[in-house]
C-alpha cells in the first residue's frame, strides 16, 4: 500500500514536474512570441527614422521647386528718357541776333503748344497798351493775306527776307488789294510759343520788330499761324 502512494506520489511528482516543464516551455515560446511584435514595431519606427531625413530632402526639394516654379509679379520700372540739352552754339539764351538784312535770330525755350491767332491778338494789344500805343482792330482781308504767308513759310521751313510781302506789295498791287495805303510785316518760323512770349519775348527782342508791333501808325492788323510759322501783317489808311 505504501508503496502504491509511493508510486503514485513519484508518478505526480513526475507529472508536476512534465506540466512545469511544459509550463515553463510553453512560456519561453509565449515570451518568444510575445517578442516578436515589439521586435516588428521597433524595425518599423527605426525604418520611419530612417526615412525622416528621406521625406525632409523630399520636402526641401518640393520647396525648392516650388521657388523655382512661383513666378513673382514683374514690377514696373519707369524708363526715364534723357532730356536733350541744348546746342552748345555760343550765342546767349533771350537775346536776339542779328543774321541778316531783315533777320533776327533768338534762342529761347519752347511752350507745350503753338499759340493761335486769337492769343497772338490779344497779347500783342495787351503789350500795345502796356506800352501806351492804341489797340488795333482785326481786319479780315489782313488776315487772310497773313495766313497766306503763314502757309508759305512753313511750307519752306524758312523765313524769307520779307521778300514775298515785298513783292506782293510792290509788283502785285498789293496796296489796293488789302485796302490799305501803308503796309507792314513782322513773320518768324521755327518757334513753338504761347501768345505772349511770341509777343514780349520773341518779337520785342529786336528793336525793328518791337518798333513795328508798337508803331502808332497801325490801326488794324491780320495774323497768320501754321506749324511753327507765324505773320503779322500791320495796316493804316484803309482804302
Amino acid at each position: 500500500m505504501n508503496k502504491i502512494v509511493g508510486i503514485v506520489i513519484i508518478g505526480l511528482a513526475m507529472g508536476f514536474l512534465w506540466l512545469v516543464l511544459i509550463l515553463n516551455n510553453s512560456k519561453k515560446n509565449l515570451v518568444q512570441v510575445s517578442s516578436l511584435t515589439p521586435t516588428i514595431t521597433q524595425t518599423q519606427i527605426e525604418q520611419r527614422i530612417d526615412l525622416k531625413p528621406a521625406m525632409e530632402q523630399i520636402g526641401q526639394i518640393v520647396r525648392g521647386m516650388n521657388k523655382v516654379v512661383v513666378t513673382p509679379t514683374p514690377t514696373t520700372v519707369p524708363i526715364l528718357k534723357p532730356t536733350p540739352k541744348p546746342t552748345d552754339d555760343g550765342l546767349p539764351w533771350g537775346v536776339s541776333t542779328q543774321v541778316g538784312n531783315d533777320t533776327w535770330t533768338m534762342k529761347i525755350g519752347e511752350d507745350t503748344t503753338m499759340a493761335t491767332q486769337k492769343e497772338i491778338l490779344d497779347a500783342l494789344n495787351e503789350y500795345r497798351r502796356v506800352h501806351g500805343s492804341q489797340i488795333l482792330t482785326w481786319n479780315k482781308k489782313l488776315g487772310n493775306y497773313a495766313q497766306e504767308r503763314a502757309d508759305y513759310l512753313n511750307g519752306i521751313k524758312s523765313v524769307d527776307e520779307h521778300t514775298g510781302f515785298k513783292n506782293f506789295v510792290e509788283n502785285e498791287d498789293g496796296f489796293n488789294k488789302l485796302g490799305f495805303t501803308a503796309l507792314g510785316e513782322n513773320i518768324s518760323y521755327g518757334y513753338r510759343l504761347n501768345g505772349v512770349h511770341f509777343i514780349e519775348w520773341l518779337y520785342a527782342g529786336d528793336k525793328p520788330h518791337n518798333d513795328n508791333q508798337l508803331d502808332n501808325r497801325w490801326n488794324y492788323v491780320g495774323i497768320g499761324v501754321k506749324g511753327l510759322a507765324t505773320s503779322l501783317i500791320f495796316g493804316t489808311g484803309k482804302m
